[in-house]
């Protein structure tokens, strides 16, 4: 098992659930209530277990509270995440987007980009697909700028605020920064996709700002000081 993948069977272990007897399946989600409005579906890994660039965002992951933790929801997470180490992810997901006439696609509204040659399948998908509009939140700072030349034109790659790597995000590219409340949002000039996550996907928004919701709120005031 590579580094990852002990990570999330560790995260099985802990919640009761055998990895081992998960079978892979590269289905994307349509459940997002918040994604379904806009008519974006997504593909989704499990939380904190995938993301290797984590920070602070690890005490308020929204990924770990409600539906999203339920065993079922849980493991189809998890189900993905094991279709991505398949040799045929890349044809079988292609494939699979044609069939479910998807237009845009969020890469992960949970889980990361775990590894370079994750985030190259994924570069290669959207190459095969150029109708298709896909866009995804990275900590992946770093990767990320090593990788930008080989992006096609048509992934939308957003630095995400509250990894380990906030010191190199270049705000001049798109980024996303999480709020306490609107009138915060607003003030510091960021466009706000807490109700629709289409202005995330569109190329030439680079200010992306999201307000804080949930049972977590009260940990990410405090955790920002």
């Amino acid at each position: 098992m590579n580094v990852i993948s002990l990570a999330v069977a560790k995260q099985c272990a802990e919640r009761g659930f055998d990895y081992d007897a998960v079978t892979p399946n590269h289905r994307i989600s349509w459940n997002n209530s918040k994604l379904k409005a806009d008519g974006i579906a997504s593909f989704n890994l499990p939380p904190i277990s995938t993301c290797p660039a984590r920070g602070l965002c690890e005490r308020y992951c929204y990924a770990t509270q409600g539906n999203q933790w339920f065993k079922s929801g849980y493991l189809r997470r998890v189900a993905a995440y094991k279709a991505t180490l398949a040799d045929d992810f890349v044809t079988v997901i292609v494939a699979h987007l044609i069939s479910e006439r998807v237009r845009i696609l969020r890469i992960h509204d949970s889980g990361d980009f775990y590894s370079p040659q994750y985030m190259l399948q994924w570069f290669k998908i959207a190459e095969a697909l150029p109708n298709i509009t896909f866009y995804a939140y990275t900590k992946q700072v770093i990767l990320m700028r090593k990788l930008w030349d080989k992006k096609p034109d048509n992934l939308k790659l957003i630095q995400s605020i509250g990894g380990k790597f906030d010191d190199l995000i270049d705000t001049n590219k798109p980024h996303a920064r999480i709020f306490a409340s609107l009138a915060e949002l607003l003030t510091a000039n960021y466009t706000d996709t807490s109700v629709s996550d289409k202005p995330a996907a569109t190329i030439g928004v680079n200010n992306i700002g999201l307000i804080i919701h949930g049972v977590k709120k009260k940990q990410f005031i405090n955790a920002r000081g």
